[in-house]
């Protein structure tokens, strides 16, 4: 496998050119239509085999999908780039939350929000080392901030900025590290009916990074 990384590694105040792209190339119309049941089962697999990465022990198990890079290198997820810097555990009222602090760029010409463009469904995981909690829903913010940006749009045309992943986990043993995974974004047809309910969806390739955190437990 060959990772779509940029070519070299940035820092945290590191900016660039923002690059463009389009990422929902015409379908072949010599293709062969799928059945409406071979739709819904390549979604159910594609979701089984990003969860199943995990839960059979994580990235080592997953020669040839995950790729190890450094922590700060860019990476192209498709609709965005993104690179990791470093994390945050904060403890509040009995419950953990990690920050991952990274910085995203619009590949595209037109703005992309989180949520309904669906940039983190599957597309993002985090493990702890220890205790080996797997988060695999994550929020997404844009922006500079304390902990978390103030925007879930990513506009193009800017160079990377600031953007957090927030994950939920229940404990939170001592470590220095934790694994954290991304996955490159396909543009997939995600209506059950295959009515051109066009949405990003995360594919069989990805990347893992070993993210440096602070704990912060509850005072």
């Amino acid at each position: 496998m060959t990772p779509r990384v940029s070519s070299e590694t940035v820092g945290p105040d590191a900016g660039g050119e923002p690059g463009l792209g389009a990422f929902a190339p015409p379908g072949d119309p010599d293709a062969p239509r799928r059945s409406i049941p071979a739709l819904v089962v390549a979604a159910v697999v594609t979701v089984a085999l990003l969860a199943g990465t995990w839960l059979a022990g994580g990235f080592e198990v997953a020669t040839g999908r995950l790729a190890r890079l450094p922590v700060g290198t860019e990476v192209d997820l498709g609709p965005m780039s993104v690179a990791v810097d470093r994390a945050l555990a904060r403890e509040r009222s009995g419950s953990w939350s990690v920050y991952v602090f990274a910085r995203c760029r619009n590949n595209g010409d037109d703005p992309l929000e989180s949520s309904k463009d669906r940039l983190v469904r599957n597309g993002f995981s985090l493990q702890h080392p220890v205790s080996r909690e797997i988060a695999s829903d994550a929020s997404l913010f844009f922006g500079p901030g304390e902990t978390i940006g103030n925007s879930t749009v990513l506009n193009p045309g800017t160079p990377m900025v600031p953007c957090t992943l927030v994950f939920d986990l229940d404990v939170f043993p001592g470590t220095d590290v934790v694994s954290v995974g991304a996955s490159e974004l396909e543009w997939i047809d995600a209506s059950p009916t295959g009515e051109g309910q066009m949405v990003w969806s995360a594919s069989r390739t990805g990347y893992r990074f070993e993210v440096p955190v602070v704990t912060e437990p509850d005072r």
